[in-house]
């Protein structure tokens, strides 16, 4: 008898840990997929901040043009 309760609680143990790491697994992948869309809207801002970068340093280079000419 002993034998089988051994062995009913191993199933218990074992049925708990599995559980546990498919909801850890499953929290991960949505924490995962949260990190991605948060990282591509990161990229984004960054893509546009160096389109407007892009843009202040011809136009600077223009503006100095200007000035240059005006000596």
């Amino acid at each position: 008898m002993i034998p089988e309760v051994i062995g009913a609680l191993g199933l218990i143990l074992a049925a708990i840990i599995t559980g546990t790491f498919r909801m850890m697994r499953r929290e991960n992948s949505e924490a995962h997929g949260r990190a991605i869309e948060t990282l591509d809207r990161i990229a984004t801002t960054v893509d546009d901040i160096d389109e407007q970068l892009d843009e202040m340093a011809e136009w600077q280079i223009e503006h100095d043009k200007l000035h240059a000419g005006n000596d």
